[in-house]
């Protein structure tokens, strides 16, 4: 039997650099074996953690990570765009104080 180590959803979010959303998402669908204890009369979900999970977690992540590509030159001209029209509209609105 492999030893396992337990984690807490959060610790392993942070360790893992993914969302709790998507921690809590892996556990329902059963990508992730749990343990259940309860600590302070409140059940607390932690993360079985052992060797295999560990390497498939890993590739888990950079697949995730390598998914997501962005394109800085259009999000920059789009945040340009509306840095422009806010102030513009500050503008008018400064303009109608004075005046």
């Amino acid at each position: 039997m492999q030893s396992s180590e337990l984690m807490s959803i959060q610790k392993y979010a942070s360790k893992y650099r993914i969302s709790i959303f998507n921690v809590i998402k892996k556990t329902m669908n059963g990508e992730l074996p749990t343990v259940v204890k309860e600590e302070n009369g409140k059940e607390v979900t932690y993360i079985a953690i052992t060797p295999s999970t560990q390497h498939s977690t890993i590739e888990n992540s950079s697949s995730e990570a390598e998914s997501i590509e962005i394109d800085y030159k259009k999000e920059y001209e789009a945040l340009h765009k509306e840095y422009l029209i806010l102030k513009t509209k500050y503008q008018k609105m400064v303009e109608m104080l004075e005046g």
